[in-house]
């Protein structure tokens, strides 16, 4: 009797390995994630509140990825749609060997509203996963929450 369980059981985890597909069940190895968003209209260097948007880029593994090239903005809402009012200069990573290793980038944005800011705003990220030899392999992009 044990002997028929494990043998359908066998059968089950190899049925739902073939269901789904290898992406499915494989970790993505270009990742961004969010490790801190705030917004205020209080204080900040004018007295009119601020952004901050920080997140982490991350490759996992033998990507083939050899750098991060961060680009980042602030938008604003004109009430119809958004439309870019600042850009920060391009950002890259310090590069590394496409090995087993996982490397990781921090990006932090802070945005400081001038006085008489009266729109909705939020700070957009984008990195970019380079190969030396391959060029860009995707782009990832974080919408931080509007404010």
């Amino acid at each position: 009797m044990l002997r028929r369980l494990s043998l359908l059981w066998l059968l089950a985890v190899c049925a739902a390995g073939l269901a789904f597909p290898a992406g499915t069940m494989a970790a993505n190895p270009y990742q961004v994630s969010v490790r801190a968003q705030s917004c205020t209209y209080h204080g900040g260097a004018h007295g009119a509140g601020y952004l901050i948007l920080n997140v982490k880029s991350r490759e996992i593994g033998v990507s083939g990825t050899n750098y991060f090239v961060v680009k980042s903005e602030v938008q604003a809402n004109s009430g119809i749609s958004w439309g870019t009012q600042v850009k920060w200069p391009k950002e890259m990573s310090t590069v590394f060997p496409n090995d087993s290793t996982n490397y990781y980038h921090l990006t932090d944005r802070r945005y400081d509203f001038p006085k008489g800011w009266e729109v909705g705003a939020r700070i957009v990220i984008r990195v970019q996963f380079w190969s030396n030899t391959n060029g860009l392999l995707a782009t990832r992009t974080v919408n931080g929450t509007p404010c």
